[in-house]
Parts: structure tokens; C-alpha cells; sequence
């Protein structure tokens, strides 16, 4: 019979493999699309269908390269430009600005903290349904990401697994597996997660504390 610790590891890994065939299926069902029409025949159309496929693949080599650095682990360092692209490849580039700021983006990333920062902002993203801004800030022992904009704010099943009050942070399905994945990275990365009010107008920051 598997373990209790066995079973959440394979339901993580469940959830977040339906996460990346969400976030994979929009442009691909774009390319294939324009690739069918394209394979008709020569029309007036194509140059603009063939725009529309090459950004399609662009879109889809971003959110690519974006979970392979967030997601898949044994990653690089990365410097401000480099985490700034790979977040531009995200489901929610579209309407939100991530701006790093702070010593810690000075130089580059050592390899641990990049999946750090990268879901940090991911999930300060889903703060904005409207967009804004994602600010992340800190140094290698705190990390803050906070979300500004429009009708800004955390949604309650967020709040409830950042706040150890979710029986089951996986409930949320792939749409909301990013906070159960943070707080895993960081857990094992030796940091802790919480809402710190007062660094905004708005909602909390998310920050990520180390031991």
C-alpha cells in the first residue's frame, strides 16, 4: 500500500503534468491549426497565417523554456534579463509586467533560486485577473514578490494553502498548482512562505523567508 508521503508526491505530479498540457495547449492547438489551413494551398491569406503560426511557436518555445527552468529542476544561474524572458514566456505575460529589483538581481541567480523566484512571480500573478505589476525584490534570504493592479487580490485557495489551512493544497487542481509546488521548492530549499502586509496599497506580498 503507498505511503501517505508517497501518494502526495504522485498527485503533485499528476496535477502539475496537467498544469503544462493546459498551459501547452492553447498555442498548440493555434499551430496546428494555421498548419492545416496553410497545408490547403497557396491563398492570399498566407502571409498573415503564417505570422500568426510563427508566433504561435514562439509562444510555445517561451512557456517551454519557462517550466523547464521553473519546473523540471537541475537548472542554470540566471541574470535579470535571462529570469525577465523566461517569466515572458508565462500564460499571464499577456497582462502582467514583472519588474526585478533588489541586490539579489545584481548578478546572477545561483541555480537553487531560480525556481524560487520564478514561482514566487507565477503565483504573484495570479493575483492580477485584471494585470498590473509583479514586483519581485530581495536578496538570497528574502525573497518578496508583490502583485499590484486592478482588483488585485489573493484568491481563497491560495490564501488557504499559504496559510496551512487547505486539508488538501492539491484540491485546486492544475489551476492552482503553483502554490502547493512553491511552497514544496522552498520547504526544500531551507525557506519559509507567508503574506506580509504593508509593502503596497493593495494586497500582502508573498515572501519567502530562509530558516
Amino acid at each position: 500500500m503507498p505511503t501517505p508521503a508517497f501518494t502526495a508526491e504522485l498527485r503533485l505530479a499528476q496535477v502539475l503534468t496537467a498544469r503544462i498540457a493546459h498551459d501547452l495547449g492553447s498555442p498548440l492547438g493555434t499551430l496546428a491549426g494555421m498548419l492545416d489551413m496553410l497545408s490547403g494551398g497557396p491563398g492570399g491569406e498566407d502571409a498573415e497565417m503564417l505570422d500568426v503560426t510563427r508566433q504561435a511557436a514562439a509562444e510555445l518555445r517561451g512557456r517551454l523554456a519557462l517550466q523547464r527552468a521553473a519546473w523540471g529542476g537541475g537548472g542554470e544561474p540566471a541574470d535579470r534579463a535571462g529570469l525577465v524572458a523566461l517569466l515572458g514566456g508565462s500564460a499571464a505575460a499577456q497582462r502582467v509586467r514583472f519588474d526585478l529589483a533588489g541586490p539579489l538581481f545584481e548578478a546572477p541567480v545561483a541555480a537553487e533560486l531560480v525556481p524560487l523566484v520564478l514561482n514566487g512571480a507565477l503565483l504573484a500573478a495570479e493575483a492580477l485577473p485584471r494585470g498590473g505589476v509583479v514586483t519581485c525584490s530581495g536578496s538570497a534570504r528574502e525573497l518578496f514578490f508583490l502583485p499590484e493592479g486592478r482588483n488585485a487580490a489573493w484568491q481563497a485557495e491560495i490564501l488557504a494553502v499559504l496559510t496551512g489551512r487547505s486539508a488538501d493544497p492539491l484540491a485546486g487542481g492544475p489551476r492552482h498548482v503553483v502554490a502547493p509546488l512553491l511552497l514544496a521548492l522552498a520547504a526544500a530549499q531551507g525557506f519559509d512562505c507567508s503574506l506580509m502586509p504593508g509593502m503596497g496599497q493593495g494586497v500582502p506580498a508573498l515572501m519567502l523567508a530562509r530558516r
